[in-house]
Protein backbone atom coordinates (compact mmCIF):
# COMPACT_ATOMS: atom_id res chain seq x y z
CA UNK A 1 0.00 0.00 0.00
CA UNK A 2 1.35 3.46 -0.82
CA UNK A 3 0.24 6.79 0.66
CA UNK A 4 1.81 8.87 -2.12
CA UNK A 5 2.07 6.46 -5.05
CA UNK A 6 3.18 8.31 -8.19
CA UNK A 7 2.69 11.63 -6.43
CA UNK A 8 5.01 14.36 -7.73
CA UNK A 9 4.21 16.34 -4.58
CA UNK A 10 4.77 13.49 -2.15
CA UNK A 11 7.49 15.55 -0.47
CA UNK A 12 4.83 18.10 0.60
CA UNK A 13 2.73 15.32 2.09
CA UNK A 14 5.75 13.79 3.83
CA UNK A 15 6.92 17.12 5.23
CA UNK A 16 3.45 17.89 6.58
CA UNK A 17 3.29 14.49 8.30
CA UNK A 18 6.77 14.86 9.80
CA UNK A 19 5.80 18.33 11.08
CA UNK A 20 2.65 16.77 12.56
CA UNK A 21 4.80 14.28 14.44
CA UNK A 22 7.17 17.07 15.55
CA UNK A 23 4.18 19.07 16.82
CA UNK A 24 3.00 16.08 18.85
CA UNK A 25 6.52 15.51 20.23
CA UNK A 26 6.96 19.13 21.34
CA UNK A 27 3.47 19.18 22.86
CA UNK A 28 4.34 16.06 24.90
CA UNK A 29 7.68 17.56 25.97
CA UNK A 30 5.96 20.80 26.99
CA UNK A 31 3.40 18.96 29.11
CA UNK A 32 5.95 16.56 30.59
CA UNK A 33 8.31 19.38 31.55
CA UNK A 34 5.50 21.23 33.36
CA UNK A 35 4.42 18.09 35.21
CA UNK A 36 7.98 17.19 36.25
CA UNK A 37 8.77 20.72 37.44
CA UNK A 38 5.51 20.79 39.41
CA UNK A 39 6.29 17.45 41.06
CA UNK A 40 9.78 18.63 42.00
CA UNK A 41 8.42 21.89 43.36
CA UNK A 42 5.93 20.01 45.54
CA UNK A 43 8.73 17.66 46.70
CA UNK A 44 10.87 20.67 47.62
CA UNK A 45 7.95 22.20 49.49
CA UNK A 46 7.58 18.91 51.39
CA UNK A 47 11.31 18.93 52.16
CA UNK A 48 11.08 22.51 53.46
CA UNK A 49 8.04 21.75 55.63
CA UNK A 50 9.48 18.57 57.13
CA UNK A 51 13.16 19.51 57.32
CA UNK A 52 12.95 19.89 61.11
CA UNK A 53 12.50 16.08 61.22
CA UNK A 54 16.00 15.79 59.78
CA UNK A 55 17.58 17.76 62.65
CA UNK A 56 18.97 14.65 64.37
CA UNK A 57 20.34 13.07 61.20
CA UNK A 58 23.71 13.60 59.54
CA UNK A 59 21.95 16.05 57.19
CA UNK A 60 20.52 18.08 60.09
CA UNK A 61 23.08 20.90 60.05
CA UNK A 62 22.82 21.20 56.26
CA UNK A 63 19.06 21.23 55.64
CA UNK A 64 18.95 24.97 54.98
CA UNK A 65 21.78 24.73 52.47
CA UNK A 66 20.20 21.70 50.80
CA UNK A 67 16.90 23.55 50.56
CA UNK A 68 18.61 26.54 48.93
CA UNK A 69 20.46 24.33 46.43
CA UNK A 70 17.27 22.45 45.54
CA UNK A 71 15.32 25.71 45.16
CA UNK A 72 18.02 27.15 42.90
CA UNK A 73 18.06 23.91 40.90
CA UNK A 74 14.32 24.04 40.30
CA UNK A 75 14.56 27.71 39.34
CA UNK A 76 17.37 26.94 36.86
CA UNK A 77 15.47 23.96 35.45
CA UNK A 78 12.39 26.16 34.99
CA UNK A 79 14.45 28.73 33.11
CA UNK A 80 15.98 26.04 30.89
CA UNK A 81 12.55 24.57 30.10
CA UNK A 82 11.19 28.05 29.35
CA UNK A 83 14.22 28.76 27.14
CA UNK A 84 13.72 25.55 25.17
CA UNK A 85 10.29 26.84 24.16
CA UNK A 86 8.60 23.50 23.58
CA UNK A 87 5.14 25.07 23.37
CA UNK A 88 6.24 27.67 20.83
CA UNK A 89 7.98 25.05 18.70
CA UNK A 90 4.83 22.90 18.81
CA UNK A 91 2.71 25.84 17.60
CA UNK A 92 5.19 26.61 14.79
CA UNK A 93 5.13 23.00 13.59
CA UNK A 94 1.33 22.95 13.74
CA UNK A 95 1.04 26.15 11.70
CA UNK A 96 3.49 24.71 9.19
CA UNK A 97 1.75 21.38 8.72
CA UNK A 98 -1.62 23.09 8.34
CA UNK A 99 -0.20 25.37 5.64
CA UNK A 100 1.39 22.37 3.94
CA UNK A 101 -1.87 20.42 4.01
CA UNK A 102 -3.71 23.33 2.39
CA UNK A 103 -0.99 23.57 -0.24
CA UNK A 104 -0.99 19.82 -0.93
CA UNK A 105 -4.76 19.84 -1.48
CA UNK A 106 -4.70 23.01 -3.61
CA UNK A 107 -5.12 23.10 -7.40
CA UNK A 108 -2.04 25.24 -8.05
CA UNK A 109 0.20 24.63 -11.04
CA UNK A 110 3.32 22.53 -10.35
CA UNK A 111 5.76 25.47 -10.48
CA UNK A 112 3.61 27.63 -8.23
CA UNK A 113 3.09 24.74 -5.82
CA UNK A 114 6.84 24.18 -5.52
CA UNK A 115 7.48 27.91 -4.98
CA UNK A 116 4.77 28.10 -2.33
CA UNK A 117 6.21 24.99 -0.67
CA UNK A 118 9.62 26.66 -0.41
CA UNK A 119 7.99 29.82 0.92
CA UNK A 120 6.23 27.87 3.65
CA UNK A 121 9.43 26.10 4.64
CA UNK A 122 11.26 29.45 4.80
CA UNK A 123 8.73 30.81 7.32
CA UNK A 124 8.96 28.00 9.87
CA UNK A 125 11.71 26.20 11.79
CA UNK A 126 12.76 22.89 10.35
CA UNK A 127 11.97 19.57 11.93
CA UNK A 128 14.93 17.50 13.05
CA UNK A 129 16.46 14.68 11.05
CA UNK A 130 15.42 12.45 13.92
CA UNK A 131 11.75 13.45 13.42
CA UNK A 132 12.09 12.48 9.76
CA UNK A 133 13.72 9.15 10.62
CA UNK A 134 10.99 8.41 13.18
CA UNK A 135 8.31 9.03 10.54
CA UNK A 136 10.05 6.87 7.92
CA UNK A 137 10.64 4.08 10.44
CA UNK A 138 6.98 4.08 11.50
CA UNK A 139 5.69 4.07 7.92
CA UNK A 140 8.12 1.51 6.49
CA UNK A 141 8.75 -0.86 9.41
CA UNK A 142 5.64 -0.61 11.57
CA UNK A 143 2.88 0.19 9.07
CA UNK A 144 4.58 -1.57 6.10
CA UNK A 145 3.65 1.38 3.89
CA UNK A 146 5.53 2.49 0.79
CA UNK A 147 6.29 6.20 0.67
CA UNK A 148 6.76 7.48 -2.86
CA UNK A 149 8.17 10.82 -3.93
CA UNK A 150 8.89 12.30 -7.33
CA UNK A 151 12.33 10.64 -7.06
CA UNK A 152 10.93 7.25 -6.19
CA UNK A 153 10.10 5.30 -3.05
CA UNK A 154 11.86 6.06 0.21
CA UNK A 155 13.64 3.02 1.58
CA UNK A 156 14.81 2.25 5.08
CA UNK A 157 17.07 -0.77 5.17
CA UNK A 158 17.95 -2.80 8.21
CA UNK A 159 21.11 -0.81 9.01
CA UNK A 160 19.26 2.53 8.85
CA UNK A 161 16.43 1.11 10.98
CA UNK A 162 18.91 -0.22 13.55
CA UNK A 163 20.67 3.16 13.69
CA UNK A 164 17.31 4.84 14.26
CA UNK A 165 16.39 2.39 17.04
CA UNK A 166 19.73 2.92 18.81
CA UNK A 167 19.21 6.70 18.67
CA UNK A 168 15.64 6.31 19.94
CA UNK A 169 16.83 4.13 22.83
CA UNK A 170 19.54 6.67 23.73
CA UNK A 171 16.96 9.47 23.60
CA UNK A 172 14.74 7.63 26.08
CA UNK A 173 17.64 6.68 28.39
CA UNK A 174 18.97 10.25 28.51
CA UNK A 175 15.45 11.62 28.90
CA UNK A 176 14.70 9.25 31.76
CA UNK A 177 17.99 10.18 33.42
CA UNK A 178 17.13 13.89 33.17
CA UNK A 179 13.68 13.32 34.62
CA UNK A 180 14.50 10.81 37.36
CA UNK A 181 17.98 11.80 38.59
CA UNK A 182 16.68 14.71 40.70
CA UNK A 183 13.99 12.42 42.13
CA UNK A 184 16.64 9.89 43.12
CA UNK A 185 18.74 12.62 44.77
CA UNK A 186 15.71 13.89 46.70
CA UNK A 187 14.77 10.33 47.73
CA UNK A 188 18.32 9.72 49.01
CA UNK A 189 18.18 12.95 51.01
CA UNK A 190 14.81 11.93 52.52
CA UNK A 191 16.15 8.43 53.27
CA UNK A 192 19.11 9.75 55.20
Amino acid sequence: MSDTSGDPFGNIWITSRVRMDAHAKFTRLDQLSHIVLTIYSVALLGFSVFQHHLANTPLGPYTSEISIVLSASILCASLVVWGLGFGEKARDHRDCYLALQRLYESDLEAGEKKATYQGILDRYPNHSDFDYERFIFRKVWIESTSIDTARGPIKMGLARAAKYLVRELLFWVVGAALVFTPAIVIAVIYAL
